[in-house]
């Protein structure tokens, strides 16, 4: 079975940073628990710290999918909406040298 590993991104509308920040890290806390979640990691830039960085690794493509459909994850989404720049994360999938 082929992990999945995504990078994603988003910046915070000004005003909105610690709403998000507090979401954002409810959420990681939830999907950590997951059992097809191998890493979820969320951190800022050091010069931009509008700027919110996951770096994620399931263990599957059904275990992303499952985890984009628990309630958490929708509202999250939701919540972004309009406190975020263009309403959405941007994801990039990514295949490792390694194996």
């Amino acid at each position: 079975m082929e992990k999945l590993i995504l990078f994603a991104n988003f910046n915070m509308i000004p005003g909105f940073e610690a709403d998000v920040k507090k979401a954002t890290i409810a959420l990681t806390a939830e999907t950590r628990k997951e059992r097809g979640c191998e890493l979820f990691l969320i951190h800022t830039r050091n010069d931009s710290p509008q700027t919110i960085f996951f770096y994620e690794i399931y263990y599957s493509q059904e275990a992303f999918e499952q985890h984009k459909l628990f309630p958490y994850s929708k509202s999250f989404f939701e919540f972004l909406k309009g406190r975020i720049e263009n309403d959405k994360p941007e994801v990039t999938f990514l295949t490792a040298l390694d194996g």
